[in-house]
């Protein structure tokens, strides 16, 4: 069984988690969601947490204060210290719709700075969200923007058939697929292509980058802002290329239908070209490409050879690849770029004479150029 043969929306959970952007399923009442997620957790190896938000306080979700040697500090909850504590584990917030105002307002920074009180989770803590539509909780209201737009959201659709295999034993031997089952094998180009997909995209549509909904039902959905098409690219850098489906409805989760619908469609469209392949042979782009697909290749190149400090030769393929930019009339998409190589410029290593020249009107008056140490 494949990826691609797993439910598309499990696909996209997987990813997510593994991204660490936090998830809201979203689903009506009996619909299983909390069963899976704690079925889920154990098939991915994760101490699975739940906190229902209905029957708490604002102090179970920031911490009561108290003094020690008189500076006021919020006490870190037990369930979070449960969370930090184990070698992986899975922060389910249950009936998100149902909390009152205080522990909403007290979730905003667990779910984007993952903070708790002054608990810092780790990295191995995935935070997922369940909610039924506010129309059908009991004292159910719509998401506020903030909160909204810190999640991915996923439309959970129920399982029959492991729901009629389920019934048989009571459930006791249901499984769920384990993570590399629902997206095979991360690799690290993954990541750094969905990112310059997202700055190429969002570089050529700038109006979708930022809008607020204007009403307060599409408020508490999905929309684009910068920290949801973040979040979008962590996604989609976990996913296979090959994967459109799960793509969409990832995309989709984040910033909202119709900012995914045009991002797939230029998605499948733009040709960007492969870094690895650019720094190898320079000579294979077409400097009069787009200007949109020329500045994410630039971007990826330089992110990409900035973090790879043990091999110095790679940045200079790289300033290779800017200069090339340069004397094809391309410095200006090129000069970012470049400040980002230089700020990860190995250490000793000298400015080829090439990018001085080349470079030399958009840096020297800010004296960028004026030392040849690191």
């Amino acid at each position: 069984m494949t990826n691609h043969d797993h439910p598309v929306h499990l696909r996209v959970l997987a990813a997510a988690v593994r991204a660490n952007v936090p998830v809201l399923a979203w689903g009506e009442p009996g619909a299983g969601k909390s069963a899976t997620m704690h079925q889920l957790g154990a098939a991915w190896g994760r101490h699975v947490e739940t906190v229902v938000g209905s029957i708490r306080d604002a102090a179970d979700i920031s911490g009561l204060p108290i003094e020690i040697d008189g500076v006021v500090r919020n006490a870190p909850v037990d369930w979070a210290v449960r969370c930090a504590e184990a070698d992986r584990a899975l922060l389910f917030l249950d009936e998100l719709t149902t909390c009152p105002p205080t522990v909403m307002n007290a979730l905003l920074r667990v779910c984007q700075e993952r903070v708790v009180g002054d608990l810092q989770l780790p990295d191995s803590v995935a935070i997922v969200a369940a909610a039924n539509p506010p129309s059908m909780a009991v004292n159910g209201q719509e998401l506020s923007a903030p909160i909204a737009n810190r999640f991915l959201h996923l439309d959970w659709i129920s399982d029959h058939q492991s729901w009629w295999d389920g019934m048989f034993t009571d459930f006791a031997a249901t499984t769920q697929p384990a993570m590399t089952d629902l997206i095979g094998r991360h690799h690290d180009d993954g990541a750094l292509r969905a990112r310059s997909e997202v700055v190429a995209f969002t570089r050529a549509h700038r109006s979708l980058i930022h809008q607020m909904p204007v009403t307060v039902v599409d408020a508490g959905k999905p929309w684009p802002s910068m920290r949801s098409w973040h979040n979008a690219a962590r996604v989609l850098g976990e996913l296979p290329r090959d994967d459109v489906d799960a793509a969409d409805l990832a995309v989709a989760g984040c910033v909202g239908q119709g900012a995914a619908t045009q991002f797939i469609g230029w998605r499948e469209t733009a040709s960007l070209y492969d870094p690895v392949a650019v720094l190898d042979d320079p000579g294979i782009v077409d400097w009069r490409h787009r200007p949109d697909v020329l500045y994410a290749l630039l971007g990826s190149i330089s992110v990409m050879c900035r973090a790879d400090g043990s091999h110095p030769a790679r940045w200079d393929d790289a300033v290779a690849v800017m200069v090339a930019a340069g004397r094809a009339d391309r410095a200006d998409l090129a000069a970012a770029t470049i400040r980002t190589l230089l700020a990860g410029r190995p250490k000793g290593h000298q400015i080829p004479d090439a990018a001085r020249r080349v470079f030399s009107d958009l840096f020297t008056a800010s004296g960028r150029w004026s030392s040849n140490a690191a």
